[in-house]
């Protein structure tokens, strides 16, 4: 079989190519494909991906692309897969263009019944005056993963810095901007890794120790806390909490999993104030694989793999076989 891998490729450091993958994760993916005994490609996630994708004519696609312009990115690859007859790993088209959007997301969840904090849209500052806030809020990009455009400085609490942040975020980030209630608690983070034929497995928790972190960063893990300030001491995996608390936030994790009908693999992030309601905050359908301990770059999904026991190429096959056993292929 042949398995190309597809993605955005990170030529630099800056905010904008902070989701992309570096050429490290490349090769950590294509080891992983290759230890299955399958034939690996490349193929970067281009404007040019439909052709590329016609003439390498792969018998399955490991999508990581987070894609390149536009509201929808992160559901084109898919979309060039499933208009050309291509099995993938990684959510469909509606998850991804859903779960990119912050707002959409919520509101699928809440018509389920799932905790979220109160929200709105903003995409001028004219529409400050037309709602009502309970302070504190955090504003953030509506349309953005990996943190992008989210720091501290986000955290608002009164309607002149309201007005002040939107202003710069509207202009940087040409999208709509969501306020959302600020959860000053616990943050957990958790990983969902299905299981042909049987339930998804949930990997250990993980939570992020904010009392370990510079007091600059006040609660909010951005831009800053994931890079400048990065430790593995911020981290805590898996979370020391009662088994009563990992089971519901385990029940929680599968329940957004499903609701959104993510498939294969999928990471989740919650907050837990301190009347110990939980909160969900979003969903990474297609979440990140960094695992470059030296340098301090690794994503949480491989890092709470790891902690399951899982070797990184184990990690990539058992997300094959996932998708293999979907489409109801060998691998």
């Amino acid at each position: 079989m042949r398995i190309a891998l597809v993605l955005n490729t990170r030529h630099d450091e800056t905010e904008f190519e902070v989701e992309y993958d570096p050429p490290h994760t490349i090769e950590l993916i294509k080891h992983g494909i290759e230890a299955t005994g399958h034939e690996y490609l490349f193929i970067e996630a281009d404007d040019r991906i439909v052709e590329s994708l016609k003439r390498e004519k792969p018998d399955l696609v490991f999508n990581r692309a987070e894609g390149i312009r536009g509201e929808s990115r992160e559901s084109h690859v898919p979309a060039a897969c499933e208009m050309l007859g291509i099995p993938y790993v990684g959510a469909n088209v509606m998850t991804t263009a859903v779960s990119l959007n912050k707002g959409w997301t919520k509101k699928v969840l809440s018509y389920h019944g799932i905790l979220t904090p109160q929200f709105e849209i903003l995409e001028s500052l004219k529409d400050v005056s037309k709602y009502k806030f309970k302070y504190p809020i955090i504003l953030k990009p509506n349309e953005e993963g990996s943190s992008m455009g989210i720091n501290e400085d986000n955290v608002v609490r009164n309607e002149t810095r309201l007005r002040n942040k939107l202003k710069q975020m509207l202009s940087e980030y040409k999208q709509g901007i969501l306020a959302e209630q600020f959860i000053a608690g616990r943050e957990f983070s958790i990983g969902v890794l299905e299981r042909p034929g049987q339930e998804a497995e949930v990997l250990p928790i993980l939570e992020v120790d904010f009392s370990k972190m510079p007091p600059q960063v006040g609660n909010v893990l951005g831009q800053r806390a994931k890079t400048i300030l990065d430790s593995l001491d911020h981290y805590v995996c898996p979370a020391k909490i009662p088994a009563t608390l990992r089971k519901r936030l385990e029940r929680l994790a599968l329940d957004v999993f499903h609701r959104l009908e993510a498939v294969d693999f999928g990471r989740i992030d919650f907050r837990m104030n301190d009347k110990g309601e939980i909160y969900f905050l979003e969903i990474n359908p297609l979440p990140g694989m960094d695992f470059d301990m030296e340098e301090r770059d690794f994503s949480f999904y491989p890092f709470m793999a790891m902690k399951a026991g899982y070797s990184y190429d184990e990690l990539i096959r058992r997300l094959l076989d996932s998708a293999c056993h979907r489409y109801g292929l060998k691998l």
